[in-house]
């Protein structure tokens, strides 16, 4: 079907919005067509399709939807605007979406890249990202806790997955031989990435339950005590812990119960292995 972008928003953005928290009879919540204030209103009208607020009632995200045929993209100069113009009027500049209901993408105007993501993010999850962006430090300011990773190539591989974070991009790779220590540099990493205030919540997947148990009980426990963790079932989800431990296939079965921004860090350790080819998003 080829909706238009009423309809687009009727039938596919609307019920997304729900999914991730949002109510769309809540205006302290979420309002439609608000103006920008201070902008011409040509070519686009001068409204955000839908504003996203926080509970003090600064806008935390507004969200461009185009119709279904068309793409997304297009609408990076008006929420350019329009994150810069309500910028002006509240303390920080807020986030921004671009939609078609088939294709989303998320962009931290002027800081990051815009990429597509596999839905809208809930309130809790950017009031997170708010933090992050407001009090994140580079990684390589900081010295690796030699406590958990004491070796010297330990400690390098540190250094390198801090270095390609540090320079903006989103995914590492590590190759460790068995019995180089992977899991301790991995805490390590984990712990560096708190510090930093660029990592609240972090996620470690695992395709044996042996690796997961390893994970929660003798590494995480350990090296990182006094963040609250915990171990991800399908049947019992707690959404309070720091630090969340689970089998791929597990994920699988359930990783719809968490919206798409919940989880700030995430490790997958010798998943390839996995015969659960299925993927963890739509």
């Amino acid at each position: 079907m080829n909706r238009n972008e009423s309809r687009t928003r009727q039938d596919l953005i609307d019920p997304a919005l729900v999914r991730a928290g949002w109510n769309l009879n809540d205006r302290s919540q979420i309002g439609f067509e608000i103006p920008v204030d201070g902008y011409d209103a040509e070519p686009w009208n001068g409204v955000t399709d839908y504003c996203l607020y926080l509970p003090n009632g600064e806008v935390i995200a507004v969200v461009e939807a185009k119709r279904q045929s068309r793409q997304p993209e297009v609408a990076e100069q008006q929420v350019r605007h329009y994150v810069t113009e309500i910028a002006q009027q509240q303390s920080f500049q807020p986030f921004a979406f671009m939609t078609n209901g088939d294709r989303t993408f998320f962009w931290d105007v002027d800081r990051e890249s815009k990429r597509q993501v596999a839905g809208f993010f809930s309130l809790r999850d950017l009031q997170n990202l708010l933090y992050l962006r407001q009090n994140k430090i580079p990684l390589q300011q900081l010295s690796v806790n030699l406590a958990i990773a004491g070796r010297t190539y330990q400690q390098e591989a540190v250094q390198r997955v801090s270095e390609r974070f540090d320079e903006g991009h989103r995914r590492a790779l590590m190759v460790m031989a068995t019995g180089t220590g992977k899991t301790r540099t991995i805490m390590s990493l984990v712990d560096l990435f708190s510090r930093a205030s660029q990592a609240r919540t972090v996620l470690f997947v695992a395709d044996r339950d042996e690796l997961v148990r390893q994970a929660l009980d003798d590494n995480f426990k350990v090296f990182l005590p006094d963040e609250p963790r915990d171990r991800i079932r399908t049947y019992n989800i707690d959404y309070t812990k720091r630090l969340y431990v689970g089998t791929l296939q597990t994920l699988v079965r359930c990783y719809k119960k968490f919206t798409p921004a919940f989880f700030d860090l995430i490790i997958f350790d010798e998943c390839h292995r996995s015969i659960y080819n299925r993927p963890l998003a739509d």
